[in-house]
């Protein structure tokens, strides 16, 4: 399976004056790397005036907000009324007092950020989000820590001043987060101030503090890149392979926690032996299949225009564009009575089946980047309109 989608200048904002093969080359997943150059579209992705919309007008469940206050983070009663909907007066009555106001997975509900996300996820392969920081003067909302997976910076509004500890011992997995009061932080290695239009990289096990800096409010926005792991794709692999092993589907032996000396006489050798059949049954191709269906459904869909599209109607000749930064594939399964295979395109939200007529010119046509219905030659047009409409309602393509 081969995912599509166009190439994004996304992270070079982001890092600039590097270009993607030298950041990844020397920094990723190494070390933290402050970008000197200050970008107007980075810092036009937000704003302050954004952010008082959305707290005052905004539909705002309880999942929609948190605050922390001095290295910890506020109780919900503190902000969250009792039929469980965001008391909008005292989070600002916090944040006068010094609390940071945290809007987790705003990108969700802000057309400019979500896309600007959905174009770093073709260059990192990986899920991407964003929780949004609002620190009053003289404040900071979480003491040393480092996250378990690696973030950009952006530094839209007023400034921080961020200090950098040690790693940790090896990059955490995702459930490897920081332990306050176990985990080693290391001593101070760099201190500086960001700036608005600033970015910064930091990478997962990298312990920091970032205290507000002068006398204005600071917003930033905090970029996380969930990661899949060679260890989660080599636990598919395993999953998958168990299918064609069927001495995988046998329970435990009854003794096996009883009796550790027969354990380790006779049962490790069944251990050994499963082991050296998955070794040899493991298919990478079948796994990465899985994965990458997986990525492409998980992203979330992104439909702006689409409704006005279908409200005006798509005509022969009108022309549809591939929206930017919209994963899509190609599949071939097995038909409902499993004696063929069927293609499908999958996208976000759904996965449409497809005649191999169709499908073959659809194949064909989409990595143009355009297309209208009268460049196809098929003889099934009912399933042409029906597949190009359902193409543009869940957000793929995008009418001129």
């Amino acid at each position: 399976m081969t995912i599509n989608t166009p190439a994004t200048g996304a992270l070079e904002q982001l890092i600039a004056p590097l270009t993607p093969d030298e950041f990844f080359a020397q920094y990723y997943e190494r070390s933290v790397y402050r970008s000197p150059v200050k970008h107007p579209e980075i810092v036009d992705l937000l704003s302050l005036d954004r952010i008082d919309e959305i707290i005052s007008d905004s539909e705002l469940p309880a999942t929609a907000i948190g605050m922390a206050k001095s290295g910890q983070g506020l109780e919900p009663e503190e902000f969250i009324g009792g039929n469980n909907a965001v008391d909008r007066g005292a989070v600002l009555d916090n944040f006068r007092n010094g609390a940071t106001i945290i809007l987790p997975q705003l990108h969700f509900a802000d057309g400019k950020l979500y896309s600007f996300c959905l174009g770093l996820e073709r260059q990192f392969g990986a899920r991407v989000q964003t929780n949004v920081y609002l620190t009053p003067p003289e404040a900071h909302g979480f003491g040393i820590h480092y996250d378990n997976h690696d973030v950009f910076v952006i530094q839209i509004a007023g400034a921080k001043e961020w200090e950098i500890y040690g790693d940790r011992d090896g990059l955490p997995f995702r459930g490897e987060g920081f332990r306050k009061g176990v985990d080693e932080t290391g001593e101070l290695k760099e201190k500086f101030v960001l700036s608005a239009g600033e970015c910064l990289y930091v990478p997962r096990g990298t312990a920091h503090r970032a205290p507000n800096h002068g006398d204005e409010p600071s917003l930033h926005i905090t970029v996380g890149i969930l990661v899949q792991t060679w260890a989660e794709f080599m636990l598919e692999a395993v999953a998958e392979a168990s299918l064609r092993i069927p001495e995988m589907r046998n329970s435990l032996p009854r003794d096996i926690f009883f009796d550790r000396e027969r354990a380790l006489a006779d049962h490790a050798g069944m251990f050994r032996q499963l082991s050296d059949e998955i070794a040899a049954k493991a298919d990478f191709e079948a796994t990465l299949n899985v994965f990458a269906g997986n990525f492409v459904r998980a992203q979330g869909p992104r439909v702006r225009g689409a409704l006005m599209a279908l409200a005006d109607g798509i005509g022969a000749d009108d022309v549809l564009h591939v929206r930017d930064h919209i994963l899509y594939s190609f599949e071939t399964t097995p038909t409902a009575d499993g004696e063929g295979q069927e293609l499908q395109i999958v996208l976000s939200g759904s996965s449409i089946p497809l005649s191999d007529e169709l499908g073959g010119q659809l194949q064909e046509k989409l990595p143009t980047g355009s297309i209208a219905m009268s460049d196809f030659s098929v003889s099934d047009a009912e399933e042409l309109d029906d597949v190009i409409g359902t193409l543009v309602a869940y957000g793929l393509l995008i009418k001129e």
